[in-house]
């Protein structure tokens, strides 16, 4: 179930990110975001989920003085989108 609850929380944030018109938010927002969404998470977890996104190349990471944004690649966006499979991130659900 943990797995799962996490697959989701990294298709959130990318789906997030796909939804901000320059695909970027940074990490405190990100954590408020995924609070509407049902993901009650530190803010060390979210900063995990960004790490290990940026590791799989679905986004990129610049870490400012006092937070860290994420800007989603094409790839990610790709993910978002339900059209590119990557290990880790949930799928979407079909509308």
């Amino acid at each position: 179930m943990a797995d799962l609850t996490i697959e989701a929380r990294r298709l959130t944030i990318l789906q997030l990110l796909a939804q901000d018109t320059n695909y970027s938010i940074n990490d405190v927002l990100l954590k408020d975001l995924l609070r509407k969404f049902g993901f009650n998470v530190a803010l060390h977890v979210v900063k995990a989920d960004l790490a290990w996104l940026e590791s799989v190349n679905l986004l990129a990471t610049t870490d400012l003085t006092q937070c860290l944004v994420a800007v989603l690649k094409s790839d990610g966006l790709d993910v978002s989108n339900g059209d590119l499979i990557v290990p880790g991130v949930a799928r979407p659900r079909p509308t």
